[in-house]
């Protein structure tokens, strides 16, 4: 509860906008109209870029070290289709 969106009734959402992998989402705070952030613990990576960005004093969100490291997978792009363009492109 250190959060300035509980603290001080805001939005933020410095830790979203900076998680390289989007671990951390923006939801719904109750019927406030604001935002909380969430945190997706299998897509966090522990880079600490969200508690580094946090403006809380003291910071509302921070960062342990990862006990298991592994190697990142490449996503899956789906394949598309070539488009013929005629004479105006489109």
């Amino acid at each position: 509860k250190k959060c300035i969106v509980y603290k001080d009734k805001t939005d933020c959402g410095a830790c979203d906008e900076h998680c390289p992998t989007k671990a951390i989402n923006m939801v719904p705070y109750r019927d406030t109209g604001l935002f909380i952030p969430k945190l997706n613990k299998d897509i966090c990576i522990g880079c600490g870029g969200c508690e580094y960005v946090c403006p809380a004093t003291p910071k509302a969100i921070t960062v342990s070290a990862n006990d298991v490291h592994i190697t990142a997978t490449k996503p899956t792009v789906e394949k598309q289709e070539k488009v013929k363009v005629d004479e105006f492109g489109f």
